[in-house]
């Protein structure tokens, strides 16, 4: 499933990306819209598939612009320097790194390389289903275990039926629930399976992973060197702001790599795409803002719904997941009819609904319509 669209094409031109540029303030972020003056799709509010609504940093238009100057070479520099930051973020070697076109190719190739007709995929239900689309196409087995009461992943579930499994997918966070497991339990998971089922490989989702706060929550990268059958996935689409750029990469042990490789498409990355990310790893202020601003947001819009009766999970991504009690769909199609677009429904839990996290001013557009569909005033 594509994270998508970015801030401006590169057909307007350097002289473009470099008015978005100047015209952005480093220090404060603001949505792209008002930085470059572009309105929306027709005034949507478009709060359903848990974009960043704030846009590139300036540090990053301004990779982008200089990369461009360089387009018509091949980005062996530019992949290289990207795939150097990664690893040093990490304190891992260089060939712990698998570059990828977003973050979809990397799950499409590690189910195809480790799930089969007998060697199945263990996913929480619901959570991310890119890899279960996956698994369903190529004909694999899959194990889907639901949420607990907390509406978080079961790992001890899920450790109990990865015996003889391909590979255990663990969103962390979790998509579409929004909430997390500690590092510990996902550590305690990877040693249960890697004891009982040396074979079987477990991915761990880390898209949203800048977006927790829940205490004992830490990234799985550093199990990697340790265990041959850890792998861990990163997107540009979400803290980044580069869903429409396509990035994203895997680490590894490189025998697994290479294993991952040949499924993988070799989606790459544009020059611009890989000087964008490079920019964006170094600009952890700008991760820190939106990191900030995202937590604000996100307590005054779970506060709403909480003061009026509803079940919210607990939040540690940029959306949030609401036991609206009755048919979400009604309620995705009742606020797109008013100008708000929220996510759709995820069975099995059809009273629940995602909805993104947007700008403040967004938060503040779309609270009272869903106050007023939730109503009954404005039920499709």
């Amino acid at each position: 499933m594509n994270r998508r669209t970015f801030v401006h094409t590169l057909g307007a031109g350097a002289t473009g990306l470099a008015m978005i540029t100047r015209s952005s303030n480093p220090a404060v972020a603001a949505p792209i819209a008002a930085r470059t003056g572009r309105p929306g799709m027709s005034g949507l509010v478009r709060i359903d598939s848990n974009e960043n609504p704030y846009g590139p940093a300036a540090s990053v238009l301004d990779a982008v612009q200089k990369a461009a100057l360089e387009g018509n070479r091949y980005p062996g520099q530019a992949q290289q320097t990207l795939v150097e930051t990664i690893a040093a973020k990490f304190n891992v070697p260089t060939e712990y790194v698998l570059l990828s076109g977003g973050s979809g190719d990397i799950l499409r190739a590690s189910v195809t390389a480790f799930t089969g007709k007998t060697k199945a995929l263990v996913t929480g239900s619901p959570s991310y289903e890119a890899p279960m689309r996956t698994a369903q196409h190529v004909g694999s087995l899959l194990h889907e275990v639901p949420l607990d009461t907390n509406m978080r992943l079961d790992l001890a579930v899920m450790a109990s039926k990865a015996a003889g499994a391909g590979l255990v997918y663990i969103c962390n966070p979790n998509n579409p629930s929004s909430t997390a497991v500690s590092s510990a339990d996902v550590q305690a998971l990877i040693e249960k399976v890697v004891k009982t089922s040396p074979t079987t490989r477990i991915l761990v989702d880390e898209a949203y992973f800048e977006y927790a706060d829940l205490p004992g929550f830490d990234t799985a990268a550093p199990l990697t060197q340790k265990y041959p059958q850890v792998i861990v996935v990163r997107t540009f689409s979400k803290i980044h702001a580069m869903a429409g750029m396509r990035a994203g990469y895997a680490l590894a042990q490189p025998k697994t790599v290479e294993l991952m490789r040949d499924y993988h498409s070799a989606s790459g990355m544009s020059v611009m795409t890989m000087a964008a990310a490079t920019a964006s790893l170094q600009d952890t202020d700008n991760i820190d803002r939106n990191r900030t601003i995202n937590r604000d947001v996100r307590k005054k819009t779970i506060a709403v719904f909480e003061d009026a009766g509803y079940k919210v999970a607990a939040s540690d991504a940029n959306f949030i997941f609401v036991d609206i009690k009755r048919d979400a769909r009604g309620f995705q199609n009742a606020c797109r009819m008013k100008g708000i677009a929220v996510g759709r429904s995820f069975p099995p839990l059809m009273t629940w609904a995602r909805i993104s996290i947007g700008t403040s001013d967004e938060m503040d557009k779309a609270i009272p319509i869903f106050m007023d569909v939730l109503s009954g005033a404005g039920s499709a």
